[in-house]
């Protein structure tokens, strides 16, 4: 049986978003994932979590840990790593999860000019950024050097 997510015009503003884990699980029950379908869903409970991190309460901290946990083992067991320059691959996981330069900059907790350049080649990825790619990729650092 396939877990169904509530899907409307957008996405949910962070505000409006459950704040207790029962009220989560029931837009989306976190469970292993067999499919691109189960990835997509699993991805699109979580994303009005993310880039609120230190905004979350104990409850969505969890459910954010536990959903995330499902996507990383299918990434692990699915996602193929190219051997490439650290743009290229920053580049490659924006694609993968489907992310825009201006959800980088959020990711990164700058303004939203840092992404794009970024992305051009304009500035370079600091030790700190790299730390919260990694952490927010669940990749290794040494990936993005």
């Amino acid at each position: 049986m396939k877990t169904a997510i509530r899907t409307s015009a957008g996405p949910e503003p962070f505000a409006a978003f459950p704040k207790d884990y029962t009220g989560l699980c029931q837009r989306y029950v976190p469970r292993p994932l067999h499919d691109a379908t189960d990835y997509a869903a699993a991805r699109r409970a979580i994303e009005p979590l993310l880039g609120f991190e230190d905004r979350l309460n104990p409850d969505q901290v969890d459910y954010l840990e536990a959903v995330s946990s499902f996507i990383e083992a299918y990434d692990r067991a699915r996602v193929k790593w190219p051997k490439s320059a650290p743009l290229d691959t920053l580049k490659f996981l924006l694609e993968q999860h489907e992310m825009s330069a201006a959800d980088l900059s959020r990711v990164l907790g700058s303004d939203r000019s840092l992404g794009p350049k970024l992305l051009r080649g304009e500035r370079r990825l600091t030790a700190d950024h790299i730390r919260t790619l990694a952490r927010h990729f669940n990749v290794e650092p040494g990936v993005l050097l």
